[in-house]
């Protein structure tokens, strides 16, 4: 029984064997082979090959089969059905997981970033941006076309640094 195949296969080269058809034991083998091993594995082409060419079926029993393989084909055809639509939605399940899994780490990687720069002096964090603006832009300093952006960007951090230390940093006058 190691090889189920090869059992399914020597069962139905003896019920197809002419030799076998006088056998008492023939349609009870049959009905057998037909509903305990062919429907339940599926093999639904086979056993309707299976009750059609074979003279051992009554025709009662031919129309019971015939009627119990198109249950069977019913049955598997809703649960392919139910499978696809299982799988999709475990599909589309699995993307929105991933997707917001995704975003929850974005997230948490700005807050750290933005707390980290928060922390740093802020002379350190304008240089640290400069330094940012300077890849992500990818302009070059040393370019004549640079030279505007470069000048109002040093204005503006002039009008920071004055906005910012301007009350801190006057020495008191006293007369």
């Amino acid at each position: 029984m190691q090889e189920p195949g090869a059992m399914l296969e020597a069962a139905n080269t003896w019920l197809q064997d002419p030799d076998n058809l006088g056998l008492p034991e023939y349609r009870t083998l049959a009905e057998l082979h037909l509903h305990r091993v062919l429907l339940p594995l599926g093999y639904l082409s086979e056993a309707e090959k299976l009750v059609v060419g074979s003279a051992a079926f009554s025709e009662e029993q031919r129309l019971d089969a015939l009627q119990a393989i198109s249950t069977a084909r019913q049955q598997q055809k809703h649960k392919h059905s139910d499978s696809e639509e299982n799988q999709k939605l475990n599909q589309e399940g699995s993307f929105s997981n991933k997707f917001l899994s995704l975003l929850m780490l974005l997230r948490r990687l700005w807050d750290s970033t933005v707390s980290h720069f928060f922390a740093l002096p802020f002379r350190k964090s304008l240089l640290a941006a400069l330094i940012l603006c300077l890849l992500v832009v990818r302009f070059d300093p040393a370019s004549p076309s640079s030279l505007p952006i470069l000048c109002k960007l040093a204005q503006i951090f002039h009008w920071i640094r004055e906005a910012m230390f301007s009350s801190s940093y006057q020495l008191p006058i006293h007369d």
